[in-house]
């Protein structure tokens, strides 16, 4: 065995050094020591600025840590290219690549996972009791006190969950609207501590909510039409009241939008003021068509043909004309049942009712209808009442409490928390909830508590622990990492095809020697040996050198992170988590790989004759 070890690395040292490898080295000697200097400088610096997107230490940093990185490679290469043969380090160098990337990959993906766990688990329920398909939960309070009473759970909290439509002053999106208590909701979840805007304490008392002014909120809801002009949403002449026209001198055109208008009142005043083009000849009418005929038409004079509809019945009688008073009207009975706009019930959403709905949203919903603590938002439903006119939906005025951020798009953007009683009203589900989540005090001890908790609900209702609500998730995320292993393990197998490529050249160019060792006694085995060797000593370097490698960058990116334009986003530090026995799968498999690779030339050279072998040195 020491013989064909001494054998095999000669064979794979170089006899004579490459000439460029020392300039090569130099270079690459100077590219490290200016990639360190930029990367100690850029971490002593403030953030001064090029420009808009991209800090001087921050660019400094990326273009230093790109130099330190490139630096060290072509150094390392440069010192193996002194000691052993070119393609002997090429074929080191290509296992030594796939199995820093595999191991650089496996922790990021890794890390994403648990990142990912960690906020799923401090925003959400570890455990979830909800009711068969189709069906709620009514009364839960029993239910509640004796799932509280297990003990390896530290919350209970029931939801009652349902879709509705959120709309404020500049947009409207759909979103899940959860009803939780607050008491119970703050020892069940982590939703407290995630609040970055407003606070917690509003949600449970709705009398600390901020009332932050907001005038322009009707206006951006929906734009108040000109004076006869036609409303977009109704298709009609826009109606108010006459507490509108207050201010309002009479005759004034511009200002006057409100009240009825009775056409062939108001259109002699606008011709006489010259707003409308004078009246036209009266056209001389056809012969009489049938019904179903058209006749073509013709400019019809309003002042001449409302008359006439309004003779033959066609058209309602004129309404008497607003009067105008100088003064404000006092109010009465009727102002007082005059109905508001919904716009008007937004920007006054305490005016008719006793207490204020409080609503927490997630920062990206916030982002979207671009509200923040205090701003009214309004919550509609299709389950609303039915009415003259057909079904109406259900509108409930609320206030923004807070902005939420888990870290999580899908919990930031599809759901609205309000109080639980509030939620029962608004969606006609009186004392009934949808679900009951748990909280748990370890989440990774899962069979005690399923089993205590499944004990206390009963077969009827369905216990769900956090693996199961987000099984695809996780599937998804586990499948991900066996493609990215399968898919970088062929890396790894092109550098094994290397390494079978130079042992086979190998064999043949050393095909003499080879038979002069035969013809000396040696035995088949000993031959074998040595260009196994030669194959497991280049893969087994090139796995530990990768390995280390792969190792060192997960290292620097968790500690340093990588900075990127301010215009896109900055991970402060890449959420890496590297795990041993993935470490160890890595660097089997590379092994493996090198081992299969290096016996086909191994068997070559033991089965090869020392007469062929003489003939072809020769």
């Amino acid at each position: 065995m020491s013989l064909s070890l001494r054998v095999a690395w000669r064979h794979l040292r170089a006899r004579r050094p490459a000439r460029w490898a020392r300039p090569l080295g130099a270079c690459a000697l100077v590219l490290v020591i200016a990639g360190a200097a930029a990367v100690l400088w850029s971490r002593g610096q403030p953030a001064s600025v090029i420009d808009d997107e991209m800090p001087l230490p921050t660019l400094a940093y990326v273009l230093g840590s790109f130099g330190l990185f490139i630096g060290l490679l072509v150094l390392s290469f440069a010192a193996t290219i002194r000691g052993f043969t070119l393609l002997v380090a090429i074929t080191g160098y290509s296992v030594a690549q796939g199995c820093a990337a595999l191991v650089l990959v496996l922790s990021l993906l890794g890390g994403l996972e648990g990142d990912l766990q960690r906020r799923l688990l401090g925003h959400r329920a570890h455990l979830r009791i909800s009711p068969p398909p189709g069906s709620e939960i009514v009364t839960p309070e029993p239910l509640v006190a004796r799932v509280e009473a297990v003990p390896e759970v530290v919350g209970v909290s029931p939801e009652l969950a349902g879709p509705i439509m959120i709309r404020s002053g500049f947009g409207r999106a759909g979103v899940n609207l959860v009803g939780v208590d607050p008491v119970l909701h703050a020892r069940a979840s982590g939703l407290p501590g995630e609040v970055v805007e407003g606070d917690y304490t509003a949600f449970l008392d709705p009398s600390l909510l901020p009332q932050r002014p907001f005038p322009t909120l009707p206006d951006a809801i929906e734009p108040e039409p000109e004076p006869g002009e036609a409303n977009v949403s109704t298709g009609r002449a826009e109606e108010t009241g006459p507490e509108d026209h207050v201010d309002s001198p009479p005759g004034d055109d511009g200002e006057d939008d409100g009240g009825w208008e009775d056409p062939e009142q108001e259109i002699p005043r606008l011709r006489a003021e010259g707003s409308i083009p004078p009246a036209r000849a009266p056209v001389v009418p056809p012969p009489p068509v049938a019904d179903d005929e058209d006749d073509g038409g013709g400019w019809e004079d309003p002042e001449q043909e409302i008359p006439r509809l309004r003779a033959e019945g066609k058209i309602p009688a004129a309404r008497p004309p607003v009067i105008v008073e100088d003064e404000p009207p006092a109010e009465g009975p009727a102002e007082a049942a005059e109905p508001e706009s919904p716009a008007a019930e937004l920007e006054s959403p305490t005016a008719d009712e006793p207490r204020t709905v409080p609503v927490l949203l997630g920062i990206e919903l916030a982002a979207e209808l671009s509200v923040s603590a205090g701003d009214p938002v309004q919550l509609i439903t299709p389950e609303g009442r039915m009415t003259p006119a057909g079904l109406v939906p259900g509108v409930l005025q609320a206030r923004v409490a807070g902005v939420y951020a888990t870290g999580v798009y899908d919990d930031d953007r599809d759901f609205a928390y309000v109080p639980l009683t509030d939620a029962q009203a608004f969606l006609r589900a009186p004392g009934a909830v949808t679900s009951i989540a748990v909280r748990l005090g370890d989440p990774e001890a899962l069979a005690a508590a399923k089993a205590a908790v499944v004990a206390v609900a009963g077969p009827e209702l369905v216990v769900e622990d956090w693996r199961q609500i987000h099984r695809g998730l996780f599937s998804a995320m586990f499948l991900e990492k066996v493609a990215m292993f399968v898919a970088l393990l062929f890396v790894i197998l092109v550098a094994a095809f290397g390494i079978l490529a130079t042992n086979m050249m190998s064999v043949m160019e050393r095909s003499a020697e080879i038979a002069i060792l035969k013809a000396m006694g040696a035995r088949d085995r000993l031959i074998a040996g040595i260009f196994a060797l030669e194959g497991i000593i280049v893969g087994g370097v090139g796995c530990v050198g990768g390995i280390a490698a792969g190792l060192a960058l997960c290292v620097w990116f968790g500690e340093h992170g990588i900075p990127l334009r301010s215009s896109a986003f900055t991970l402060e530090a890449l959420p890496l988590r590297v795990d041993p026995w993935e470490v160890v799968v890595v660097a089997a498999a590379a092994l493996v790989l090198v081992g299969l690779a290096s016996v086909l030339p191994a068997r070559a050279a033991a089965a090869l004759r020392p007469v062929d072998g003489l003939r072809r040195g020769e």
